[in-house]
């Protein structure tokens, strides 16, 4: 991504990904300070946003419900 920014001359943005897919919901649905749920392959967190930034307030500390379900998978 650095090269190809470099190359084109256009400046390269960080982003954190779970935060991306959050905010896609939240354009999408017209929420404006939204709970959510987050559930994904490696992470299982409970957030909101206040003042323009999400808290955490709760999150898996041993596995996430999208690992979980993998596993089972690749047991059966």
């Amino acid at each position: 991504a650095r090269a190809l920014s470099l190359r084109l001359g256009v400046p390269l943005v960080g982003v954190n990904h779970c935060v991306a897919h959050i905010e896609v919901g939240k354009w999408q649905s017209g929420a404006r300070d939204p709970a959510v749920i987050y559930v994904s392959g490696a992470n299982s967190q409970v957030l909101a946003l206040r003042q323009g930034r999400y808290r955490i307030f709760g999150e898996t500390l041993d596995i996430s419900v999208g690992n979980a379900i993998d596993k089972f998978a690749r047991s059966v």
